[in-house]
């Protein structure tokens, strides 16, 4: 079962400071956007000020709905980038089999470490 953590002595990074591949910052959706600029603009509803992910970075949902989730948002981004990337997906289990997936980056639960962790557990 893969575990995540934000640190961990023997962990895999999956940050811009450890595998790049896996950051949010640059792992693209198949229409092109980063799951950084998706979740920022899009789910979290920054777009409408503009096109930068760093508009909705640390801050809160413009939108109110009680149904929203911005973790399930989050998880099914990560969801459709690895549907369309299972090269990477099953490069990631060899390379982190037996090491925790971190994100160091992560501040809250949102996170890409535990969302490929559940990814990963789900294929398992």
């Amino acid at each position: 079962m893969k575990t995540w953590a934000r640190f961990d002595k023997n962990g895999y990074e999956l940050s811009t400071a450890g595998d790049k591949r896996f950051s949010a910052l640059v792992a693209k959706l198949p229409d092109g956007r980063t799951i950084e600029e998706a979740y920022q603009l899009d789910v979290k509803g920054y777009r409408k000020f503009g096109n930068n992910w760093r508009l909705g970075k640390g801050k809160p949902p413009l939108w109110t709905h009680q149904s929203k989730n911005l973790w399930d948002e989050y998880l099914e981004l990560w969801t459709i980038w690895a549907a369309a990337n299972p090269a990477l997906i099953a490069d990631l289990r060899l390379k982190s089999e037996g090491l925790v997936l971190t994100d160091k980056f992560a501040s809250t639960p949102v996170s890409q470490a535990r969302a490929l962790a559940i990814i990963l557990n789900q294929g398992e």
